[in-house]
């Protein structure tokens, strides 16, 4: 391989990682692989240095085998927790375009993954998202018949937790 052609080599190689980052399985991969390599290195690292089958060397192959039994654990339920991971994002991004009862449909996928709790949540959050977007159109409704008194009163009494109730502090502005 010619000398001119290493640094391109390396620069494919850098943006093929980089790349690689933005893939979920690749990132949960390497997050499990180094929280679980860092106690695994630190106890095999103490482990070398204390005497064979001493109880401190025990000790420490005992800790080795649970991280990696933690290890393998955390990577059987990979593709699971990857899973759980696609469907909150993209029900969050359909939250996030008003599209409030297909990320209802999309949430209620985690109860297929045995995340009946976490579906719960999830969809209570959209379907919270919606109410509150429903109550500033009315609103916007009602300030555009002139009724800015019970405009002011809906908009008062939206969710703050909402991305309703953060329009609606420029519509508060507009009308007072």
């Amino acid at each position: 391989m010619s000398a001119n052609f290493k640094p391109y080599l390396r620069m494919l190689l850098i943006i093929t990682v980089g790349v690689m980052l933005y893939f979920i399985p690749t990132r949960e991969f390497l997050k499990t692989t180094f929280m679980l390599g860092m106690p695994f290195v630190f106890i095999l690292g103490f482990m070398v240095r204390t005497p064979r089958y001493s109880l401190v060397w025990s000790i420490c192959a005992l800790g080795l085998l649970v991280v990696l039994g933690a290890y393998a654990y955390n990577l059987v339920h990979l593709p699971e927790r990857i899973q759980v991971k696609k469907i909150i994002t993209s029900g969050a991004s359909l939250v996030a375009e008003g599209q409030y009862d297909a990320a209802i449909e999309k949430f209620a996928g985690l109860e297929k993954l045995g995340k009946p709790e976490q579906m719960k949540e999830k969809i209570s959050e959209a379907q919270t998202e919606k109410e509150a977007h429903q109550q500033l159109e009315t609103a916007r409704q009602l300030i555009e018949a002139g009724d800015k008194d019970e405009a002011k009163r809906i908009i008062d009494a939206l969710p703050k937790n909402t991305r309703a109730a953060q329009e609606s502090r420029n519509l508060r502005k507009s009308i007072e």
